[in-house]
């Protein structure tokens, strides 16, 4: 499929906000001549950091699968729970490092390299740092000539990271960009500056309240009073 995917298009709108150039969808041939994409391929010019990302999901819709120290004692390292399904396309990152691929010129244009998956894997808090460990170990391994470091996300993550960014941003008109519009929509209602509302701050308040009840009961959150 050519179109760019929802997942897809959470990740780039984060790379985006933080002034990284973005590209959905990047094609290359793999060694065996067959064709391949990059689900989102972004690129700082004044850091000349390079972003591979992929965005995966397996099983129904309301799947995901945790990864905790008991996993760990069942299935061993997020390398063997993962059993070569997302993290496979790491093999593919020595090409993209090769001159002529995304770059011409690859070394003079690329000092670092963050490896990007966003999928349904939820880490346990006491299990972020071993697994960090591991994944850059294996970006180790890789045949990677510059700096690179691993970066494992849920897509919730990456939409969380968006609407702070989003919120901090000193940009006041419409990014013209659909995930980021709605960061910025949701963040209008909750950090509202209420006008005309009447009554002083306590009926400014009820307002603020009254807007999101709607929004909190939909994610399954109790509503405040009002």
């Amino acid at each position: 499929m050519s179109e760019v995917m929802t997942s897809e298009a959470i990740v780039e709108a984060e790379w985006l906000l933080a002034g990284y150039w973005a590209k959905p969808r990047f094609a290359f041939q793999t060694d065996n001549g067959a064709w391949s994409d990059v689900d989102v391929l972004a690129y700082h010019p004044e850091l000349k950091r390079l972003v591979v990302s992929e965005s995966k999901v397996r099983g129904p819709k309301n799947h995901v699968f945790a990864y905790t120290m008991q996993t760990k004692k069942k299935y061993g390292s997020i390398i063997e729970y993962d059993g070569d399904n997302y993290f496979s396309y790491l093999r593919h990152l020595p090409i993209l490092c090769r001159n002529g691929v995304v770059f011409e010129h690859f070394r003079k244009m690329v000092s670092s390299i963050t490896v990007q998956l966003v999928c349904n894997y939820s880490v346990s808090a006491d299990m972020k740092s071993e697994v960090s460990v591991t994944l850059n170990k294996k970006l180790d391994k890789s045949r990677i000539p510059c700096k690179a470091r691993f970066q494992l996300d849920t897509t919730l993550d990456v939409i969380a990271r968006i609407i702070i960014a989003e919120r901090k941003s000193a940009q006041g008109k419409r990014y013209g960009n659909p995930v980021l519009d709605i960061a910025r929509e949701i963040n209008r209602y909750f950090y509202p500056a209420v006008r005309y509302a009447g009554g002083g701050a306590q009926c400014t308040e009820r307002v603020k309240r009254e807007m999101v009840a709607g929004f909190l009961n939909a994610i399954g959150l109790p509503k405040n009073e009002t």
